[in-house]
C-alpha cells in the first residue's frame, strides 16, 4: 500500500513537472522567436541545420545585445535561445544581466525560478520566488509554483497550502485552481498523519 502511494506520488510529480516544461517551453519559444528561422527540412541532416541555425540566431543576438547593452527585449530573446540549445548556464547569465537594468521583470524572474525547481534547486527558485511576491503579491503562477515548491520540495505542507490557498484566491476556477484543490487535500491529509 505504501508502495503504491509512492509510485503514484512520483508519477503524479513527474506528470506535472513534464505539463510545467512543456507549458514554460512554450513561453519561451514564442519570446525567443525561432519558429521565423527555422529551416524546414526533412532531410536526415536537419538537426545540422537546426544546430548551426541556433548558432547563427544565437551569434545574431549576442552581436546585438553588444550594440544595444540596455535591451532587456533582446537580452530575453538571446537567454531564450540559449534555452533551446540546452545552455541553461548562459541563460541564466543572460537572465541576471536582464535582473541588472530591470530587477522588477517578474516574468524573468520567475522563467529562472521555473528552472531552477526542474533542476532541483528549490532553495534559489523559492528565493526567486519570493522577490516576485515582494514585487507583485497578486502573480499568479509565482504563487502556484512557490506552493508547490514548498509542499514537493520542502515537505512544508501547512506553507504550501498557504501558497496554493492564495493561488485559488487570485484564480478562483479553472483546471490549475482544481489541481491546487487536490494539492491541498492531499498536504492536509499527511499533516493530520503527522
Amino acid at each position: 500500500m505504501l508502495i503504491r502511494k509512492s509510485v503514484k506520488k512520483n508519477i503524479k510529480r513527474f506528470l506535472f513537472i513534464t505539463i510545467t516544461a512543456l507549458i514554460a517551453i512554450g513561453l519561451v519559444i514564442p519570446i525567443a522567436g525561432l519558429f521565423q528561422k527555422q529551416p524546414v527540412s526533412s532531410d536526415p541532416q536537419g538537426t545540422d541545420q537546426n544546430a548551426q541555425s541556433y548558432q547563427e540566431q544565437i551569434a545574431d543576438l549576442e552581436s546585438k545585445a553588444v550594440e544595444n547593452p540596455g535591451s532587456v527585449d533582446i537580452l530575453i530573446e538571446l537567454a531564450g535561445a540559449y534555452i533551446m540549445q540546452g545552455n541553461l548556464e548562459q541563460a541564466f547569465k543572460t537572465y541576471e544581466q536582464v535582473l541588472a537594468i530591470d530587477p522588477d521583470n517578474t516574468q524573468v524572474r520567475y522563467d529562472m525560478a521555473y528552472f531552477y525547481y526542474l533542476s532541483n534547486n528549490s532553495d534559489q527558485a523559492i528565493a526567486q520566488l519570493k522577490e516576485i511576491i515582494n514585487i507583485d503579491p497578486n502573480h499568479k503562477q509565482c504563487r502556484y509554483l512557490y506552493g508547490i515548491i514548498l509542499g514537493n520540495s520542502k515537505n512544508d505542507y501547512a506553507a504550501g497550502i498557504q501558497e496554493l490557498e492564495k493561488f485559488i484566491d487570485l484564480t478562483k476556477e479553472g483546471i490549475n485552481a482544481e489541481k491546487a484543490r487536490q494539492k491541498i487535500e492531499e498536504w492536509q491529509a499527511l499533516l493530520e498523519q503527522k
